[in-house]
């Protein structure tokens, strides 16, 4: 929890400094994930990411995402397999990071989001709960509406993610600790999200 109000502050503190100014933009994404084992268990989820931020320059901005994910059906490991039986789960998230442009033109452009992710989740029957912090890149693409409307899309994740969940083991009700650390490239409808910008 001290790494989440740290997170918070950082990029509160990064945004109150330029509010003062213009060439602010709002706006966010969403996505949704369904998945089945064939024969066994299934999983809908959805994510909705609100943002705001400052472009500093033609090329660079900063900005900050607030916004959680909600996950119905059974919690599964990286094998398709029950991790628990939890009715759903809630996550929120926290996420600052610095926006660079390039490729631009009338159309849009092509960005990297670069930055800090914090999210924890809690399940809302069984026990289940969970922390994770992932650092690293999502790369997305701009389509120009008008000058001051744009559409995203934000496609995949390069980077580190470490995530843990205690959840009680459901022979002896004991806790039981799953971590999992992971590196690379990964881009899958999972990390797929669209959403719209407005410039102001």
């Amino acid at each position: 929890m001290k790494k989440l109000f740290l997170t918070i502050a950082v990029a509160l503190g990064m945004f109150t400094a330029v509010s003062a100014q213009s060439n602010m933009w709002v706006g966010g994404t969403a996505g949704i994930w369904s998945s089945k084992v064939k024969g066994g268990d299934s999983q809908l989820s959805f994510k909705v990411m609100p943002e705001f931020g400052y472009i500093l320059n033609n090329n660079v901005g900063i900005g900050i995402a607030l916004g959680g994910s909600h996950t119905h059906g059974a919690t599964l490991d990286f094998d398709g397999n029950a991790l628990t039986s939890e009715g759903s789960l809630n996550s929120y998230i926290v996420n600052p990071f610095l926006r660079y442009t390039f490729l631009k033109s009338d159309l849009g452009g092509l960005f990297f989001d670069g930055g800090v992710a914090y999210e924890w989740s809690k399940g809302t029957a069984g026990g289940l709960k969970g922390s994770g912090i992932e650092v690293g890149l999502r790369p997305g693409i701009a389509l120009n509406v008008s000058s001051k409307v744009a559409l995203l899309g934000k496609f995949g994740f390069l980077g580190y993610q470490n995530k843990k969940q205690d959840y009680p083991a459901e022979v002896n009700g004991e806790t039981v600790k799953h971590e999992t650390n992971s590196f690379g490239f990964d881009f899958d409808m999972r990390n797929i999200e669209l959403g719209v910008n407005f410039k102001f």
